[in-house]
């Protein structure tokens, strides 16, 4: 039940909606307030004479800090209240950062000592930081993530070049902010590309090699391969369904499980048979066709399905009250859950999810798939009565929520995510790239 991620390098995810307003109201913001400032000088109010003549003292490189500065503490801190109940670590970093900016600032408008070095440490570090969590797959490229970081690189460049060339001209300064900024932007937008070729890259080889290793053993049903905590060989398989998520693949690989999941039916070794091959294949081919309607987000709307985990967010989870409320069962025409994935031309559903209702949580869910057809539960989600607000990553939920374990749930994938469409949980970033995969909806829908 991931809650994260984006729809590529120009959208806007609705958590970082806050920092595309501050962008926007932060350079009319400075413009107001210098002028306001000449303005009062010129009427000999002391302290607007003061801060105007303090800027004319300031050189051309700490007058840029200043405004990159300034730009990172209040984009950082508009992330803030948007991230604190979803991630308490980057929400904290967020503070952090804007502290950081703050502070270089400050010591970079009284012209202290090293401020060139305070300067360009927080804006040379927040860049590193922020390309090496695209490059990692920790994070995706979204508008106001490569605007605010092409302005921080800039004033870095900016900062660096001044040791090399002084700027005499106020023509020679504009040539050399456009050039600082062109680079700066060109890179930012490169990392983005690289980054996202690489999550591609390692989310098809993922999907892919099973079916190699399948392949490879004769029309997909013989061969052997191991599998992580058993102790015998099981034949690698793979099933061809009707999802655009590909063939289901035997045996499943764990090894990507996230921190706070855990399969409600542990070390399921057995190898599937002939019986529930088949009954898995028919579970995806049925799923697939009986939610068909529901790619249509009004579509769900009117058959009931409400948003369970914060709409806006890049993965939304959509349920059917009445249907969740019902005994225990796999029906592909009774489905309790609906994913849906915001992109960047709308949301796009990702999966159907079978959610066992609360009473029977102790109970043993349907496997008709043997271990085809794997459950998983959650155990760092926060709740805010039925909904979900958020994770206790940092060990505590926000005030208002608490932290449950979810009964136990299965997807059947309808985006190709890595491991096929039976996947317990792939990571948030795998169901982003997955759904902007597919093509455009036509009517779009809005946002899930």
């Amino acid at each position: 039940m991931n809650m994260t991620e984006s729809g590529g390098a120009l959208s806007v995810p609705a958590e970082h909606l806050p920092g595309l307003v501050a962008l926007v109201v932060v350079p009319i913001v400075l413009v107001v307030a210098l002028l306001a400032f000449r303005a009062l000088a010129r009427r000999d109010v002391g302290w607007a004479v003061a801060v105007v003549a303090q800027v004319k003292r300031l050189s051309f490189t700490a007058r840029v800090v200043l405004v990159a500065t300034f730009v990172g503490a209040v984009v950082h801190g508009a992330l803030v209240p948007t991230h604190w109940s979803e991630d308490r670590t980057v929400a904290l970093l967020f503070i952090a950062d804007a502290v950081g900016f703050g502070v270089a600032f400050v010591w970079t408008f009284i012209a202290r000592r090293y401020w060139n070095v305070i300067a360009l440490a927080m804006l040379a570090g927040t860049t590193a930081t922020y390309a090496w969590y695209l490059l990692s797959g920790r994070e995706t490229a979204d508008l106001v993530g490569i605007l605010t970081t092409t302005v921080e690189l800039a004033a870095a460049l900016v900062i660096v070049s001044s040791a090399f060339w002084k700027v005499t001209s106020p023509k020679g300064a504009m040539r050399w902010t456009a050039a600082a900024v062109g680079v700066s932007l060109v890179s930012m937008l490169a990392t983005s590309a690289v980054a996202g070729a690489s999550l591609t890259g390692s989310t098809d080889v993922a999907s892919a090699r099973p079916q190699a290793a399948g392949a490879s053993a004769g029309a997909g049903m013989t061969g052997m391969a191991g599998m992580s905590g058993a102790s015998a060989k099981n034949t690698a398989m793979s099933l061809a369904t009707t999802s655009p998520a590909g063939p289901i693949t035997w045996p499943d690989d764990m090894s990507t499980m996230a921190a706070g999941m855990r399969m409600a039916t542990p070390d399921c070794t057995a190898p599937p048979t002939k019986a529930q091959q088949q009954a898995a294949v028919d579970l995806v081919n049925r799923t697939v066709a009986a939610v068909a309607p529901f790619s249509s987000l009004d579509a769900a709307k009117a058959a009931g399905y409400v948003p369970v985990t914060p709409s806006g967010r890049r993965v939304v989870h959509y349920i059917n009250p009445s249907i969740y409320r019902q005994r225990p069962t796999v029906d592909p025409h009774q489905v309790p859950v609906l994913v849906y994935v915001n992109t960047a031309h709308g949301a796009v559903l990702s999966a159907a999810m079978y959610l066992m209702p609360q009473s029977s949580a102790a109970s043993d869910p349907p496997q008709p798939g043997g271990c085809l057809t794997q459950w998983h539960i959650h155990t760092d989600l926060c709740f805010h009565g039925a909904n979900v607000v958020g994770n206790n990553a940092t060990g505590t939920c926000a005030v208002g929520s608490s932290n449950r374990t979810t009964t136990p749930m299965m997807h059947v994938w309808l985006t190709p995510v890595s491991g096929g469409p039976l996947a317990p949980d792939p990571p948030a970033r795998d169901e982003v790239e997955a759904a902007n995969h597919l093509p455009a909806l036509n009517p779009a829908n809005g946002v899930a």
